[in-house]
């Protein structure tokens, strides 16, 4: 290609990158892309998706949160309590699914343009950001299936942008609190975010004292607990102990510290892992406080006994959590055992869309630790880009490094990969955002 040729393709592709109507243009084109996928190869739901499912429809018809004739709080109400009431507004099952999945993911794109321009202050980004997420074949194969990931990502991802926008107010912080109450409930593991989200606050912004980070995060802490609290209430009434959300902590302990430890979720429940517990598998549901506690001291006593092996599973958890991307996947997997070539090929075409954008990000996070040391702003700020990702991996070390996890991380990431490549292709047509004051 000649440099003429070269400069005219440039020159298109800027014309079209900014053109007004190239985001909601993308918006549309890709909840079209997401939508004709969950119609055309619809997913039957399995495994966790069908418990929640089921629990969403006994919520529904008055039942309360309970298996089997038992109340529950083994998994979290946040996901069933949101597809009942989907539920009750759609009365279709794949409509419900399809409807919240699609409000998810809408935010989730209005979220990529807002946080790269508030971040990183490039409109270039922003727009690269989400033609990338628009294409995204993971996210897409998740559309159609009762899975909470998508929606969760779009609760996190909006809280986090509350709390960046409403640091200084207390209105907003006040919603922000609301928001991440609402998102602990769909993944408990949440209620640690704020802090960590928080203190990155107080590094990325210069003007922004530690006291107003802390005043903030105690703003969005009551908030959130105000949210959470009369679940806990709940369960304290119907199981007999405190539980702040759900009985399932112990499980995600003791399976990243045992014996048998894969890195990864396995069957335990046929193995020695469980049956050391002395709770027969069938007595799951109505001893599931007791084997909840029982989970957490067995797997306490393996890391004060293996601490040396427990560390060393960090690293290898971590490894696994970012190793590859076909979660999205496994449903059409198990429903149509005849497409097998085609769901291969929709995997490999993923798995090196993945692997461009981790590339990309992990040059990204270099350039922003090198930004937050040196204090140049405004790449610093993109720091905050990172607090998911980090999140993840923290929680992928200490438990499992299921790779479905890295879910809530990957619309970041795609900003962050954006920022690479406008870096590397150095267009001088880039448009810039005026940064904010602090």
């Amino acid at each position: 290609m000649t440099t003429n040729s070269a400069t005219a393709s440039t020159g298109s592709f800027q014309r079209v990158l900014y053109h007004p109507l190239f985001i909601p243009a993308c918006i549309a084109i890709g909840l079209t892309i997401r939508i004709s996928v969950a119609l055309l190869a619809p997913i039957e739901p399995v495994s966790d998706a069908a418990w929640y499912l089921a629990r969403a429809r006994e919520l529904l018809s008055g039942m309360g949160y309970q298996e089997g004739g038992h109340p529950t709080a083994y998994w979290p109400i946040g996901w069933p309590a949101i597809m009942a009431g989907s539920l009750a507004v759609f009365g279709s099952q794949p409509v419900a699914i399809l409807a919240i999945n699609t409000l998810s993911a809408a935010l989730i794109m209005w979220l990529i343009i807002w946080f790269a321009r508030e971040l990183p202050h490039n409109e270039w980004v922003a727009r690269v950001a989400l033609l990338a997420y628009v294409f995204y074949p993971n996210h897409i194969a998740y559309h159609g299936a009762a899975n909470s990931e998508t929606t969760y990502a779009a609760l996190s991802m909006l809280a986090l942008m509350l709390l960046i926008k409403g640091r200084e107010k207390v209105w907003l912080l006040a919603i922000c609190g609301c928001v991440f109450g609402v998102a602990t409930l769909v993944k408990p593991q949440t209620i640690a975010f704020p802090l960590g989200a928080v203190l990155a606050l107080g590094i990325v912004y210069p003007a922004y004292r530690w006291k107003q980070a802390l005043q903030a995060g105690a703003v969005v802490y009551l908030v959130l607990l105000l949210v959470v609290l009369p679940w806990s209430a709940r369960n304290y009434a119907v199981l007999g102990e405190f539980v702040l959300v759900s009985t399932n902590g112990g499980t995600a302990l003791i399976l990243g510290a045992n014996d048998q430890v894969t890195g990864d979720h396995f069957d335990y429940q046929h193995t020695p892992v469980f049956e050391q517990l002395g709770i027969p598998w069938e007595q799951r549901v109505e001893r599931q406080v007791e084997l909840n506690r029982r989970q957490k001291e067995v797997a306490k006593n393996w890391i004060a006994d293996n601490t040396g092996e427990w560390l060393a599973w960090m690293p290898k958890k971590a490894f696994n959590l970012w190793l590859k991307d076909t979660d999205g996947f496994w449903s059409f997997d198990r429903q149509y055992p005849n497409a097998t070539f085609a769901v291969r090929a929709s995997q490999v075409i993923n798995q090196i869309y993945y692997a461009v954008i981790v590339f990309f990000s992990a040059i990204c996070a270099v350039l922003v630790a090198k930004a937050i040391i040196l204090r140049e702003s405004p790449l610093m700020r993109a720091g905050l880009l990172f607090c998911m990702p980090i999140f993840v991996t923290l929680l992928a070390a200490v438990f499992t490094g299921q790779i479905r996890y890295h879910h809530a991380a990957m619309p970041y990431l795609m900003i962050c990969s954006s920022i690479v490549l406008q870096r590397l292709t150095q267009t001088n047509k880039t448009k810039k955002i005026v940064p904010a004051k602090d």
